[in-house]
C-alpha cells in the first residue's frame, strides 16, 4: 500500500533526524539545535523550489494551510527537542508519536471511513507508542551522555508537542490537497524559520550556531525535509491517517538508537509494545 510505504520512510528518516535533535539539543540548547536544522533544511528547499517550483503556486487557495503548518511544526518541533534535552527519550518521542490519536479523530470528522481491520490496526499502534512511554525505565546514572530522570516538565513540554504536531500534520495533509508537496515544503520551512527566530527577538537573544555543528545540522536538516517529503507524497488521497499513524512509529527507530548509543534501557512491556507496533503495521500494510 502506498500510504504505509511512504509512512515507514517518513519513520526511518524522522527517527534518525530526532535521535540527532536529542543529542543537540542536549549539548547546545534546543531553540539552537531546532534553528540549525531549519536553516539547513530551508537553504535545501529554496534551492529545490527554485529550481522545480513555481511562484505562481503561491496564489492557490491553500497556502495559508501551508503557512500554518509551518508555524506548528516549529513550535512542535521546539518543544520535543526541549522535552528529548530534559528528559529520556524513550519518554519523550513515544509520547509526541501518539499524536495520531487528533488525527485519526480529525479524519473521522472528515467522513472518512477505514475498515474495522484498518481501524484496529490503527488505534493498535498508537496504543503501542503510548505503552512505550508509559513503561520506560528510569536511567541508572546520569551525566555526560546519559539521559536524565523523567520530569513533570518534560513530559508536559512532549504532550503539548503532540497535540501541536498532530495540528502541523493535519494542515499539510489538508494544504496538498491545493498545492504541490515543494510548495508545501518550502513555505512551511520559510515560515517555521521566521516563527524560531521571532522568538528570539521577542527574548532579545540571539541563536549560538557553532561552527562545529553545522555537518550535524546538514544530515539533520536533510532527514527531516525528506521525511515531511515522504509523508506528503503519502498524503492527498483516501485514508491520509494511516500514513500519519506509520510515520509516528519513528519512535521505534529513536528509542532503539537511543538504548545502543545511550544506554537507555527498554523494559519487557517496552519489548511487547514494538511488537504490538510492528504487527499492526504489518496488518495496515497487507490493506485488509
Amino acid at each position: 500500500m502506498h500510504q504505509v510505504l511512504m509512512g515507514a520512510l517518513t519513520s526511518l528518516s524522522f527517527g534518525v533526524a530526532d535521535f540527532l535533535a536529542s543529542l543537540s539539543s542536549r549539548r547546545i540548547q534546543a531553540k539552537n539545535a531546532l534553528t540549525g536544522m531549519l536553516v539547513v533544511s530551508t537553504a535545501i528547499l529554496t534551492l529545490m523550489f527554485g529550481v522545480f517550483g513555481s511562484f505562481s503556486d503561491l496564489l492557490n487557495p491553500g497556502i495559508w494551510l501551508a503557512c500554518l503548518h509551518g508555524a506548528a511544526m516549529a513550535c512542535a518541533l521546539l518543544l520535543f527537542f526541549h522535552a528529548m534535552a530534559i528528559g529520556p527519550i524513550n519518554v519523550a518521542a513515544p509520547i509526541v508519536a501518539a499524536h495520531p490519536l487528533f488525527i485519526i479523530a480529525f479524519a473521522l470528522l472528515q467522513g472518512s471511513h477505514p475498515s474495522i481491520i484498518q481501524t484496529a490496526a490503527m488505534l493498535g499502534t498508537v496504543a503501542g507508542l503510548i505503552m512505550l512511554g508509559a513503561f520506560a525505565l528510569k536511567p541508572k546514572a546520569t551525566g555526560p551522555g546519559k539521559s536524565i530522570g523523567p520530569s513533570r516538565q518534560a513530559v508536559a513540554c512532549a504532550v503539548a508537542a503532540s497535540i501541536v504536531y498532530a495540528l502541523a500534520i493535519v494542515a499539510a495533509q489538508q494544504a496538498v490537497r491545493f498545492n504541490d508537496e515543494l510548495t508545501i515544503l518550502w513555505l512551511g520551512r520559510v515560515f517555521g524559520l521566521l516563527v524560531l527566530l521571532m522568538t528570539f527577538v521577542g527574548k532579545g537573544e540571539r541563536p549560538s550556531l557553532p561552527i562545529a555543528w553545522w555537518p550535524f545540522f546538514c544530515l539533520h536538516g536533510a532527514l527531516d525535509s525528506g521525511g515531511l517529503l515522504f509523508l506528503l507524497l503519502g498524503s492527498g488521497g483516501q485514508f491520509d491517517e494511516i500514513t500519519a499513524v506509520v510515520a509516528s512509529t519513528f519512535t521505534i527507530v529513536t528509542v532503539a538508537l537511543a538504548w545502543v548509543f545511550l544506554g537507555e534501557r527498554m523494559s519487557r512491556i517496552q519489548y511487547f509494545a514494538v511488537i504490538l507496533i510492528l504487527a499492526c503495521v504489518m496488518v495496515l500494510a497487507s490493506g485488509l
